[in-house]
């Protein structure tokens, strides 16, 4: 698949490419696509909240902060949810 970074993003493509945080333009994207299914995640779990606290469920705050945690240690080592 061939994709097209649209020119107004060349220079932080370029930057992030100088800066050694990507190999190349395609790291970039998929790093992106990567994000966007992760907010998608993030949404839906949101959501599934939401609807459980409308249904009268609830979870100790704890329990959802180490859940919180997790996620995101496991988000900084890379590692899919």
């Amino acid at each position: 698949m061939n994709v097209q970074v649209p020119v107004s993003f060349s220079p932080a493509v370029e930057r992030l490419i100088a800066q050694g945080r990507f190999r190349s333009a395609g790291e970039i994207v998929a790093e992106g696509i990567k994000l966007v299914l992760m907010r998608d995640e993030l949404e839906r779990d949101v959501q599934a909240g939401i609807d459980d606290l409308d249904a009268g469920n609830r979870i100790e705050a704890e329990t959802v902060y180490a859940e919180a945690r997790r996620r995101i240690k496991a988000i900084e080592d890379g590692q899919a949810q």
